[in-house]
């Protein structure tokens, strides 16, 4: 294309310190933001060159000074229009409030609001805009990285930071903010675009056309270097079909039970043997059963990073969507944090813990009380591999201590 034989080199800009979108060191880019300009200068067959900053505000200067020709990781906001064009998004992620464990709790944003809760964001940040514009009155902190906000809320110079998950998911884990918890998730979302100087439209084009291209299995194995944190899956349904057998034939057994009420026995017993036929050859009826179980189950690691939920499991902790909760770890969603290094001791003596009481606490504050089975898993040369937890709503919180087997 004659375009691109013109202009064989593309100038772009990040902010230097937004981790795991972008971070730059020593003058080189890397992040989500960088896997996806990789992609797009492999189809278009264009050489995308960095051009390096010391903040966000230094690359939109460069960016006006026709320094840079392209920036990652900029939101199409009504009420902040940057003069350049928009691509389509190149991913999506839910805004987050983050607070201190050991702080009250925050049913909504207008409910902070009206209570003059002091919050911290980066300034000129799409989250930190939104909450200017939608609620002008509330006291907020300005400050220059996402982690300094992070880091008030921390130190108790705040109570609250709003923040795209992907984000405080990363900085909470990788910068030890373990007195940090996501107490609610905005109705409002991130959706990170590219941005184009306004005089060149034709790559603005080019560019929807070339993230149009990318495949879902790209964009997966992006969020798990980048998002996820977790580079490996230690689970694939082959191993949670086998874990799941005996909670599965269960439940196939309360079907049968059901259906032999209405009908007669050779029909009941014929209806069994279809259904056990049929579960065997069919995984994706499996899978819905796994799926609409009524008890959450979980698999972590033995620190607690969430692997793999069931729907019941997204349901229970309020947060939407598998995706989002396997990027989290269990500990922020219990009552008592220590509860897991507790029942891990508890594992490594007897093996499983069963009706053993937990408290968790969903995304939107609220707490309930659980009865959860757990079981350590162990990899194919004996070492801890992760756990097993399947919860059921506690209807009696008053019961007697839980059984170790």
């Amino acid at each position: 294309m004659a375009w691109i034989r013109d202009h064989p080199v593309v100038r772009y800009g990040s902010d230097p310190a937004w981790p795991p979108f972008s971070q730059q060191e020593r003058n080189h880019s890397s992040g989500l933001d960088h896997e996806y300009i990789e992609l797009v200068s492999h189809r278009l067959g264009v050489r995308f060159e960095y051009v390096p900053s010391s903040d966000w505000n230094d690359t939109l200067a460069r960016f006006n000074r026709g320094e840079i020709d392209l920036l990652t990781g900029v939101a199409d906001l009504p009420s902040r229009r940057l003069d350049l064009l928009y691509t389509d998004p190149i991913t999506t992620f839910p805004l987050a409030i983050i607070v201190r464990r050991d702080g009250p709790f925050f049913e909504s944003l207008a409910r902070m609001a009206r209570d003059g809760v002091p919050f911290a964001g980066p300034a000129g940040y799409a989250p930190t805009v939104f909450l200017e514009t939608r609620y002008p009155a509330l006291r907020l902190t300005p400050t220059r990285t996402s982690l300094e906000a992070l880091t008030l809320v921390s130190n108790g110079e705040a109570d609250a930071v709003l923040e795209n998950l992907g984000v405080a998911s990363h900085l909470v884990r990788s910068q030890g903010l373990s007195n940090l918890k996501i107490t609610g998730v905005s109705e409002e979302r991130f959706d990170p675009r590219f941005g184009v100087r306004t005089d060149l439209p034709i790559l603005r084009g080019l560019l929807d056309k070339a993230l149009d291209q990318i495949t879902e299995a790209e964009r997966l194995q992006i969020n798990d270097k980048w998002v996820m944190l977790e580079t490996s899956r230690l689970w694939d349904w082959k191993r949670v079909l086998t874990i799941l057998a005996p909670v599965l034939g269960a439940a196939t057994l309360i079907v049968l039970i059901l259906l032999y009420l209405n009908r007669r026995l050779q029909r009941e017993l014929t209806l069994r043997r279809a259904a056990e036929d049929s579960l065997r050859s069919s995984e994706a009826r499996f899978r819905h059963l796994f799926e609409t179980m009524p008890d959450a189950f979980l698999l972590t690691q033995t620190d607690g990073r969430i692997q793999f939920v069931n729907e019941t499991a997204v349901s229970m902790l309020g947060i939407g969507s598998k995706p989002v909760i396997e990027r989290l770890n269990l500990a922020t969603f219990l009552g008592h944090p220590e509860d897991l290094p507790r029942i891990l001791s508890l594992l490594r003596t007897h093996g499983r813990v069963l009706d053993h009481p937990i408290e968790f606490v969903r995304s939107d504050g609220r707490h309930l009380n659980c009865l959860c089975h757990v079981q350590l898993v162990n990899g194919r040369s004996g070492e801890e591999a992760g756990l097993e937890w399947i919860a059921s709503r506690d209807e009696d919180p008053d019961r007697e201590p839980p059984c170790l087997t």
